[in-house]
């Protein structure tokens, strides 16, 4: 049965105070490790749909991420899939359960990405969609939470009340012990628009862009040693992905679109992660190792398989 309910983000807030933090930007005193640089220039708009870095931290038995950059008002979709290590987890997607396949079918990202692979090493067990935009004058943004391989997700409906930008927290049964998300689009520099190598100091001055933290008690109870993420940057229907992936693509790359080679078909599920160098993923620093190296302090970006 799909669990999946539209509400608004007040009906279902929590007091988060000891979440403050998680506002939108990602600051020196937080503990975030950088994980990921953006390594591309975007092709899906500068200052628009952009992905400049990655940031991690494990706290207080959550996961906390922050993706710097900007999503445009236009309901493209920030794709976040996690990789658990948990059994059940997919590396090639399947259909939703409409179709015969395993995984949630109503915000119609399954049938697209059905067929989709990523890196070796890397099957997604839960995934999440941010969005936002106008919808008929109102000014809104959403939130969706899924189980790969199940029928189950929720779906947040105008999380920040009436606004594109904010923060709130959200939970269902699915999450029963919160989402805490924020979204900050006061980004004008980082990465240029284009398809060549990003300038990777630029991405890494940007501060403001995605931040969420989820508890890894709903995450199957995750070890933070085996999570990794995949977060990329799809076209509104899901069909037509751009070149803005964390792990990042290899420069010079335009958009994928919907078949590996930036032509529309309608789908991304040709898309095979493995014929692109490097890996399209990051994984998590071990609980207190942020603390320890800082935002400042970290001098490399650790990435597996």
């Amino acid at each position: 049965m799909n669990t999946r309910i539209l509400a608004a983000a007040a009906g279902l807030g929590i007091a988060s105070s000891a979440f403050a933090q998680v506002d939108g930007t990602i600051g020196g005193g937080e503990g975030y490790s950088l994980r990921a640089t953006q390594t591309v220039q975007t092709q899906f708009g500068d200052n628009a749909s952009e992905l400049n870095a990655a940031y991690a931290r494990v706290s207080g038995g959550r996961l906390y991420v922050g993706l710097t950059g900007n999503i445009e008002g236009n309901f493209n979709k920030l794709n976040i899939f996690i990789h658990t290590g948990a059994a059940g987890g997919e590396n090639v997607l399947t259909a939703s359960t409409g179709s015969g396949g395993n995984n949630p079918g109503n915000d119609g990202w399954a049938d697209k990405y059905a067929g989709f692979t990523f890196d070796s090493g890397f099957s997604a067990n839960y995934m999440m969609i941010f969005r936002r935009g106008n919808d008929f004058g109102a000014d809104k943004a959403d939130l969706d939470f899924s189980t790969v391989g199940s029928a189950n997700d929720w779906g947040f409906g105008d999380i920040f009340g009436g606004s594109q930008e904010g923060s709130a927290t959200v939970s269902s049964p699915l999450v029963p012990n919160g989402i805490e998300i924020a979204y900050d689009n006061s980004n004008v520099a980082g990465i240029a628009g284009g398809d060549q190598a990003a300038n990777q100091a630029a991405a890494q001055a940007v501060t403001t862009g995605l931040e969420f933290s989820i508890a890894l008690a709903d995450l199957g109870g995750a070890d933070p040693a085996d999570i990794k993420i995949s977060a990329m940057v799809n076209g509104g229907g899901h069909d037509f992905l751009s070149n803005q992936f964390l792990g990042g693509l290899a420069a010079p790359q335009g958009n994928l679109g919907g078949d590996g080679l930036g032509n529309f078909t309608g789908d991304v599920g040709g898309i095979d992660l493995n014929n692109f160098a490097g890996d399209q993923c990051f994984d998590i620093p071990a609980p207190g190792a942020a603390a320890i190296f800082g935002l400042a302090g970290l001098a490399g970006i650790r990435r597996r398989r």
